[in-house]
């Protein structure tokens, strides 16, 4: 099998209109499904509540102060508009004209299964990017799932499906005319916590016909089936220390520049055959408000942070984050081979994950600085690849 990405070409579209390709490169922003204030407003429809097998309970003020995190308060930022549900039709819109304002193409809607509350939630938010796209054609916007592994675990009282099922439902209820295809091929970026890469090419061939699904695996090519591959925050490997060390990550001003040419890299490196990779770009990381990144040995009371730096001694983390990709395009198009695999995608890690402070919606703090900065990135590609 042959997924050389010089030699397939890049199509990027909703699924619902071929000729409506997506603008190259495409910049879309991970989108985290979470925030509640009171659990129990916005029911589903009937036949959408139906459709899951073993509804979940929603809490209020979900991933604002929950009781997972001892309602330990979980962001370190506030939203530009202040704690909101992300079921709201009116934070939906402010959302999505946001991203569409500064250049953003769709959203990657991380998932953590059927009878999950992001599920739920993300039947909420789609009613709400359908109302936008047709209320605004001129301005489509379109989205795809990234399937967090997370959703085989029976966390927060959720009954877990099989990974079948689970793209099954996908398939049938959640996959609509704006979702991300390339060629016709639906995307599926993947958040993997262990080795599932060839079940996971197992199952979206069963569910979608061989090869009629795009698997986008994290991290450097596995080279068990999957399209493409994409980075995820993360430091460089040489200042990781083992996760039961008081700080994994020793050295806050490391951004990953390293790791981010790695992956590319390898990307152009057999054996991978990669089509193409969806390049991560984030603004910092800080997990220091998340119940986790706590020592749970009461003999070392010690905070076990993962930081990296939004002001480095090197300069701005995002923008060193752009910067690999921009040296990596003119590379590609000057004809490198050691640059042959085309970067169509860059995903901003995050949209709004204020829990880890890898947040690029508008906030009080920063206002859209950093949306301002990818705008201009993405300016500076676009032109480039226009060449």
């Amino acid at each position: 099998m042959v997924r050389s990405g010089s030699m397939i070409p890049q199509c990027f579209h909703p699924k619902g209109c071929r000729e409506q390709a997506l603008p190259f490169p495409a910049m879309l922003g991970h989108f985290l499904p979470w925030y509640t204030l009171k659990g129990a407003s916005y029911p589903l429809s009937p036949e959408e509540a139906a459709a899951i097998p073993h509804p979940p309970e929603i809490e209020d003020m979900r991933h604002w102060n929950d009781a997972r995190s001892g309602y330990r308060r979980t962001h370190l930022q506030m939203p530009e508009c202040g704690c909101y549900d992300s079921r709201d039709p009116a934070v939906i819109e402010w959302q999505i004209r946001t991203a569409v304002s500064h250049g953003i193409s769709g959203f990657i809607v991380n998932w953590y299964g059927t009878n999950s509350v992001e599920n739920v939630l993300t039947l909420h938010w789609l009613h709400g990017l359908e109302k936008w796209n047709r209320e605004h054609p001129e301005a489509p916007f379109c989205y795809c799932l990234s399937f967090d592994t997370q959703a085989q675990w029976p966390s927060e009282g959720k009954v877990p499906q099989t990974l079948e099922e689970d793209f099954l439902y996908i398939r049938d209820h959640l996959i609509r005319d704006a979702y991300l295809c390339r060629n016709g091929r639906p995307l599926f970026p993947v958040f993997p916590y262990g080795d599932q890469c060839r079940e996971l090419r197992e199952i979206l061939d069963g569910v979608f016909g061989e090869e009629g699904a795009d698997l986008i695996w994290s991290g450097a090519p596995a080279c068990k089936g999957e399209d493409a591959c994409y980075t995820w925050v993360r430091p460089d490997a040489e200042t990781m220390n083992a996760p039961d060390e008081a700080y994994f990550w020793s050295d806050p001003d490391n951004a990953g520049l390293q790791f981010l040419q790695e992956v590319l890299d390898s990307a152009n490196q057999p054996p991978a055959e990669c089509s193409y990779v969806m390049h991560g770009v984030w603004p910092g990381f800080d997990n220091t408000l998340v119940a986790w990144a706590w020592q749970s040995d009461p003999n070392k009371p010690t905070i076990r942070p993962s930081i990296i730096c939004r002001e480095t001694r090197a300069g701005n983390t995002l923008e060193q984050c752009w910067r690999v990709l921009e040296d990596y395009q003119r590379a590609h198009h000057a004809g490198d081979p050691a640059a042959a695999v085309p970067v169509p995608l860059i995903q901003l890690v995050t949209w709004n994950d204020y829990a880890e402070t890898s947040v690029l919606e508008p906030t009080r703090d920063h206002g859209d600085l950093d949306l301002r900065r990818c705008a201009a990135a993405i300016r500076r590609l676009r032109e480039l690849s226009s060449d």
